[in-house]
């Protein structure tokens, strides 16, 4: 279970982006950073990385993780995956900030969705949606619409997921990356919400990250001894098969 840290948000903001494939979130992390650091477009993200940089004054270590497929139910993901997402977030520790949903204006946001991002959450723990804020990349297809004229246009699911964050949301237009404002507003929220907060970020219980952590040596483990007896096994039939040739070779 997930417990606020003691950390404050004064010295280095740490944000972990989270949500669906697809769904904008190295591009975001590049824009937050104002540097090219984490690949996007067609690339897709397999593994979590961490950058550390400076914006505006302000020290943010940003972590990037692998987006989850919005279609798939929680208990149609493997146990290995779900392990992988938790221990996301101890990326940056002791804990972030702030989680950033990023969810793209450019589709409908669909019960389906909504029914991914609760569960994925669940794996966090309930408090963990005090530290997360909804960020919305591809602001650029909303033209002359406003992000709350699309919030109210896009139903009951969408809404539901900015109340359940706390009425906490930020539009990205990651194509207008020279913008330094609207970065500058997402970190000013950012702050406002670790002050909600008293200044704690979000920390996972380290007895849990422990068990996450032997669960994935175990696993390796069990590979590298079952990679060893297939090595054997060919050792062996090709030793039979050499021997079979040599006595072939006599006669």
């Amino acid at each position: 279970m997930a417990r606020p840290g003691s950390a404050t948000v004064g010295n280095l903001v740490r944000l972990v982006l989270i949500g669906g494939r697809w769904a904008g979130k190295s591009s975001s992390a590049n824009t937050i950073l104002r540097q090219k650091k984490f690949d996007f477009g067609r690339i897709r993200t397999h593994q979590s990385k961490m950058i550390e940089g400076e914006v505006g004054g302000r020290k943010l270590a940003v972590v990037d993780t692998p987006g989850w497929r919005s279609s798939l139910c929680l208990s149609d993901v493997p146990q290995r995956d779900q392990q992988r997402f938790r221990l996301n977030v101890s990326k940056c520790p002791p804990g972030p900030n702030a989680f950033l949903l990023v969810i793209p204006v450019d589709s409908a946001f669909s019960v389906e969705q909504k029914i991914t991002v609760e569960e994925h959450m669940k794996l966090l723990g309930e408090h963990a949606w005090r530290f997360s804020m909804v960020l919305f990349t591809f602001g650029d297809f909303l033209g002359e619409k406003t992000i709350e004229e699309h919030i109210e246009s896009e139903g009951l699911a969408l809404r539901w997921l900015i109340e359940k964050c706390g009425n906490r949301y930020h539009m990205f237009n990651n194509k207008d990356k020279d913008n330094s404002s609207q970065v500058s507003l997402l970190l000013e929220k950012i702050e406002e919400m670790a002050r909600n907060n008293s200044g704690r970020c979000y920390e996972v219980d380290q007895r849990i990250l422990k068990k996450i952590r032997q669960k994935q040596d175990e696993v390796a483990s069990r590979a590298e001894e079952r990679r060893r007896k297939a090595e054997e096994e060919r050792q062996r039939m090709l030793k039979l098969i050499q021997g079979e040739h040599s006595r072939k070779t006599v006669y």
